[in-house]
């Protein structure tokens, strides 16, 4: 069976399948080390040169052993942010433009399911949905309420269950069927 099929007697076109998307989310992976490589240095450089800068250097051994702990504190706390400030940037990216940078390189793009172009706020549904697992998380951490981490959890185990949906008829993840979108060979998308 081909991984992408043309159905030029309907004049439909099939959705991408599961071994290209698969290979844009390894890609997207790749990117994503590549990037955490790069800010998360900058993060803890500048997270521990704040926190060392709260501390006064001169005075007793005191005084520059706390001076060290917040610099150190400061670089793991720089460090984090700079983790998830890539990882939502990076996650935008697809939700902007409907396709990330493993779906570009591969020539994919996110549609409605019935192949013609789809908008931002489609792609936003879409991503929200992808990413309500982790939304979810953030929001449980912010209010510091353990049950909506627990959906969070729950949600995130749905969508990573649901990506295998890819497998059937439809080629569609659980995040596709919720906003009504497919993933395409981007030349193959037309204005409806």
């Amino acid at each position: 069976m081909e991984e992408i099929l043309d159905n030029s007697a309907t004049g439909s076109v099939e959705r991408v399948a599961f071994g290209p998307r698969l290979g844009a989310f390894v890609l997207d992976i790749v990117f994503s080390i590549v990037l955490g490589l790069i800010l998360v240095p900058v993060g803890a450089a500048i997270g521990g040169g704040v926190g060392s800068a709260a501390g006064d250097l001169g005075g007793t051994d005191e005084q520059q052993m706390m001076a060290a702990a917040g610099g150190f504190i400061g670089m793991l706390m720089g460090a984090i942010v700079m983790i998830y400030l890539a990882i939502v940037l990076y996650g935008l990216i697809e939700a902007f433009t409907g396709a990330s940078p493993g779906k570009m390189i591969l020539g994919l793009k996110i549609a409605n399911q019935d192949g013609t172009a789809a908008n931002i706020s489609t792609y936003m549904i879409r991503w929200a949905v992808k990413n309500s697992g982790n939304l979810l998380q953030a929001i449980a951490g912010l209010v510091g309420i353990k049950i909506i981490a627990t959906i969070g959890s729950l949600a995130g185990l749905a969508i990573l269950v649901g990506c295998f949906f890819v497998l059937g008829a439809n080629r569609q993840a659980f995040q596709d069927m919720a906003a009504k979108t497919a993933v395409f060979k981007k030349g193959d998308i037309h204005n409806g």
